[in-house]
């Protein structure tokens, strides 16, 4: 059987860095990933990019609503033809995992060699979960639905504020395994091996395409100042649920990461040409004129909707 693990947790939580490390831990074996993107490019997919991986990358939308499912279906089911022991799929932040349950269902009589559900690890925001929680259905049901809880960016908060958080998850999942981490730092092997789902009755899924944010790519093909594009990006941030990507600058590329209003701008190992960014917008379709305000105050030709 092919062991499968789902990997949940909103945008920015660390979801990447986690799926980096479970690729680490399992040079050993064969593997095999599904990457969903929620915008149009697939940025985690080239993070974590690897030799011999077998490899699907799903984008614009969640592999739960109706709008990419099908391929989410076609992707397990042919994934399950290939030679793996496990199969790590990275959901979109934004995913509501509720209907895992009928999907491995609808595929079972459809599979070379039958999978077995390990469960879901759900990565938390420890510095911005409660206010997620209370706002969005889709952390909710990552909540409820997931087998293995890591609550991430433990050097960010406080003890109360973990307490806080684990006795919140508690109360909605009590037979999750809990972990408390900065940087995702687990033994994840360990976890891994030691989860068993239990199973849950699935749900509708709340991802609906109408339910879905306003996702942007911003792109350029010169090189951008790197002080003109942290001060655009931090005029925007406050309005945006995410914002990630690639940009060519004058210090070389950079790899761009922000949740929230936190901006983080970092030197990438690889040549990129020009810029890719994309911006998860917490506004609605009025990020657009945020967007072109702040490209005129600082950007003004240089980068593109």
């Amino acid at each position: 059987m092919i062991q499968l693990i789902l990997l949940t947790g909103f945008l920015g939580a660390g979801k990447t860095t986690l799926m980096s490390s479970i690729l680490d831990a399992y040079q050993d074996k064969k593997i095999g990933v599904i990457i969903n993107e929620f915008g149009k490019i697939n940025v985690d997919a080239k993070l974590i990019e690897r030799d011999g991986i077998e490899m699907s990358e799903l984008t614009n939308g969640s592999i739960f609503c109706a709008c990419i499912k099908d391929k989410f279906v076609d992707s397990l089911i042919a994934l399950s033809n290939m030679e793996i022991d496990y199969l790590f799929v990275e959901a979109s932040g934004l995913a509501d995992p509720s209907n895992m349950p009928q999907i491995l269902e609808g595929i079972r009589s459809k599979t070379g060699t039958p999978y077995h559900y390990r469960g879901a690890l759900c990565v938390l925001d420890g510095e911005n979960f409660t206010g997620l929680f209370e706002l969005l259905p889709a952390v909710q049901r990552q909540v409820e639905y997931g087998d293995v809880m890591i609550i991430n960016k433990a050097d960010l908060i406080g003890e109360k504020d973990i307490i806080e958080i684990t006795e919140q998850v508690q109360g909605i999942n009590p037979n999750a395994m809990i972990y408390v981490t900065s940087y995702c730092r687990v033994d994840i092997r360990d976890i891994v091996e030691s989860m068993e789902s239990i199973e849950k009755e699935g749900k509708e899924t709340t991802n609906t395409f109408e339910a879905r944010p306003n996702t942007l790519v911003l792109t350029a093909e010169e090189m951008i100042e790197k002080v003109q594009l942290e001060l655009f990006l931090r005029d925007i941030s406050q309005h945006t649920y995410r914002i990630k990507g690639f940009s060519e600058t004058e210090e070389g590329p950079m790899e761009i990461s922000g949740v929230g209003k936190n901006i983080y701008l970092k030197g990438w190992h690889t040549e990129i040409k020009g810029s890719q960014i994309v911006i998860i917008s917490a506004v609605g379709i009025r990020i657009l004129s945020i967007i072109t305000s702040a490209l005129e105050k600082h950007l003004k030709g240089k980068l593109h909707l």
